[in-house]
């Protein structure tokens, strides 16, 4: 797909990251609107102002971004790899995974819920789509493979399109995967 990310030429990757909306508290949504005016978290877990909604500022906020070129949109499709460098009970992990598109499925048809979901962060993130026609939000899934076809891809991926250090110490990194017999693979596997 033709994704939309920062421009690093326009901000420091740092001061743009952010957590998953759902646990972002309050107080840290303050420092995150307050650490650098193109943080994500103004778009994907906006507030209200007196004069408008979050929906339609965060819709103000992704155009006026594009259009400032803060964030640009690939003009091919392409995947992306990604890391998170992290550490647990004292050692050192690399957690990695791939960014696409799927199709939605008839429940069960290959792709499976792992959790209750409720109705307010549903409804939120469907307005928010609708008001950006984007989606903000990562969902997380796991696949499994055998052969780790695109595993093998990700753990080859060197030179990250951007790299940050979120507030934990962690360090995240995005790469692009634009290479034909890299995206063909990845299709394969998980068709």
């Amino acid at each position: 797909f033709k994704g939309i990310v920062y421009n690093p030429e326009k901000i420091k990757e740092d001061d743009v990251m952010c957590p998953p909306y759902d646990i972002i508290s309050d107080e840290l949504k303050e420092i995150l609107y307050n650490k650098n005016p193109y943080n994500i978290v103004r778009i994907d877990y906006g507030k209200n102002s007196p004069q408008t909604d979050k929906y339609s500022l965060a819709k103000q906020y992704l155009n006026e971004w594009l259009q400032d070129g803060i964030l640009v949109q690939e003009k091919e499709p392409c995947f992306y790899g990604y890391e998170i460098h992290y550490s647990y009970k004292n050692k050192k992990k690399i957690l990695r995974g791939v960014i696409g598109i799927v199709r939605i499925e008839e429940l069960g048809k290959g792709i499976y819920p792992h959790e209750q979901t409720y109705s307010k962060p549903k409804t939120d993130r469907l307005n928010l789509m609708k008001a950006c026609m984007a989606n903000t939000s990562l969902i997380f899934s796991i696949y499994r493979s055998k052969e780790r076809i695109t595993s093998q891809i990700l753990e080859k991926l060197k030179n990250p399109y951007l790299q940050a250090k979120d507030l934990n110490g962690n360090i995240h990194k995005l790469f692009k995967i634009k290479e034909n017999s890299q995206i063909n693979k990845i299709v394969e596997e998980f068709k």
